[in-house]
C-alpha cells in the first residue's frame, strides 16, 4: 500500500479516556469510551530512513502474512457486530492499535487503505467514525484542566455535549455502560435518602437493577453480584441501620440483602459464617485497641513497649495473625481504627 509521512499518533485502549477521567466522576462510573489518538511531533529535520523490514524481497511477504492473519482474526471476532456503533468502535480501536505497532509512522493512511479494502460497503462510515474518535481524544486532552475545575454535573453535561456533537445519537449506545452505571448510581442515591426498612430498600434496589439493565439484568447480577452488593451496603443509611441492629437481626438483614441479589443458599450460608467470623475478629480488635492504648500510654517508645505490644497481640490473635498486625502497625496502618462496614469487613 502507498503511504505518505504524517505525524506520529499513539492509540490508547478503548477505555483510556474514561479511566483518565474516572477519578473526576465521583458520582458516576465511566465505561466503554472509544479509543482515539494523541498527536506527537515528527522530526522533520531528519531524513526519512527506511526500516529494514521494508526490503520487499525478504521481509515484506512475512509482514503480509501477519497482516492477513490479523485480518482473519478481526473479521471473525467482529462478525455481525458492525451494524452497531459500539462494535464499530471496538473494531477500530483494535485495528488502530495494531497499525500503530505495525507501522507507527504511517498508521493513519494505512488505516484508510485497509478500511476501504476490507470493508468496501462500510469503509467511509468507519473512517468517519475513526475521525470522531480521534477528535474526542483531542477534546478530552485539550479540556482536561477545565474539566477538573467543574462540578460533577457540569462536567458530565460538558462531556456529553461533545460526545453527541461528534457521534450523534450513536453516543448513547457507545457509552451505554456509563449511562447504565449513572442511572443505577442515581437510584442508589435516592434510596439512601428515603426512609424505610433496609430490606425494603434492597428490594427496590433489585428492581432498579432490572429496570436499568433490562434483558441483561440476570447476567449482570450473576457476573457483578459482589460489586452490586457492596454498592448497596456502602450506603450510609444501610450502615446506620445495620449498626443499630443486634447481631442476630443484623445477620438476618445481611442474608436478606444478598438473597435479593440472587445468591443461593450455600453462598448465603458461607456469607453468614463469614459475618460471624468478622464480628468475632472485631470484638477481639476492640479489646486489643483498648489494651494497646494503655501500653502506649504506660511505656515510652523502645524495646519495653514493643515487647509488651508483641505479647498482647499474640495473646489476643495468636502468633500468625499477631505478626501480620504488628507488621501493619510498623507501616503505620492500624486496622481496628478503621470504620466498620458491616457486610464488607
Amino acid at each position: 500500500m502507498k503511504v505518505k509521512p504524517i505525524p506520529v499518533l499513539i492509540i490508547g485502549s478503548a477505555l483510556s479516556v474514561a479511566l483518565t477521567y474516572q477519578w473526576l466522576e465521583s458520582e458516576m462510573t465511566i465505561a466503554a469510551t472509544p479509543a482515539a489518538a494523541a498527536p506527537q511531533e515528527t522530526r522533520e529535520s531528519q531524513p526519512e530512513t527506511p526500516s529494514p523490514r521494508a526490503t520487499p524481497t525478504q521481509e515484506e511477504p512475512v509482514l503480509n502474512d501477519d497482516l492477513e492473519a490479523f485480518r482473519e482474526r478481526l473479521m471473525a471476532r467482529f462478525e455481525g457486530q458492525l451494524d452497531h456503533p459500539g462494535g464499530q468502535v471496538r473494531l477500530l480501536e483494535e485495528l488502530m492499535r495494531y497499525l500503530n505497532q505495525f507501522d507507527p509512522e504511517y498508521w493513519r493512511e494505512n488505516l484508510s487503505a485497509l478500511l476501504l479494502s476490507w470493508f468496501p460497503d462500510r469503509g467511509e462510515e468507519l473512517l468517519n467514525r475513526a475521525e470522531a474518535m480521534i477528535a474526542y481524544q483531542d477534546f478530552m486532552e485539550r479540556e482536561q484542566y477545565s474539566l477538573r475545575a467543574m462540578g460533577p454535573e457540569e462536567r458530565r453535561d460538558f462531556i456529553w455535549a461533545k460526545r453527541r456533537e461528534l457521534f450523534g445519537v450513536d453516543a448513547d449506545e457507545i457509552w451505554q455502560s456509563e449511562l447504565q452505571n449513572y442511572s443505577l448510581s442515581q437510584s442508589l442515591k435516592n434510596l439512601d435518602q428515603q426512609p424505610g426498612p433496609t430490606l425494603a430498600k434492597a428490594e427496590s434496589y433489585t428492581r432498579a437493577i432490572r429496570d436499568t439493565y433490562g434483558e441483561q439484568a440476570d447476567r449482570v447480577m450473576q457476573q457483578r453480584r459482589q460489586e452490586l452488593a457492596d454498592r448497596f451496603l456502602s450506603l450510609s443509611s444501610v450502615q446506620q441501620s445495620l449498626h443499630e441492629q443486634a447481631p442476630e437481626q443484623r445477620y438476618e438483614t445481611l442474608r436478606g440483602i444478598r438473597q435479593q441479589l440472587g445468591m443461593g443458599d450455600q453462598a448465603l450460608d458461607r456469607w453468614d459464617q463469614l459475618d460471624r467470623t468478622r464480628d468475632n475478629r472485631w470484638a477481639r480488635g476492640e479489646t486489643y485497641e483498648t489494651k494497646r492504648q494503655a501500653i502506649v500510654e504506660k511505656y515510652q517508645p523502645g524495646p519495653e513497649r514493643e515487647e509488651a505490644l508483641d505479647s498482647l497481640s499474640q495473646e489476643i490473635f495468636g502468633e500468625e495473625m499477631a505478626a501480620t498486625i504488628r507488621d501493619e502497625e510498623a507501616a503505620g496502618y492500624f486496622r481496628f481504627q478503621e470504620s466498620r462496614i458491616y457486610g464488607q469487613n
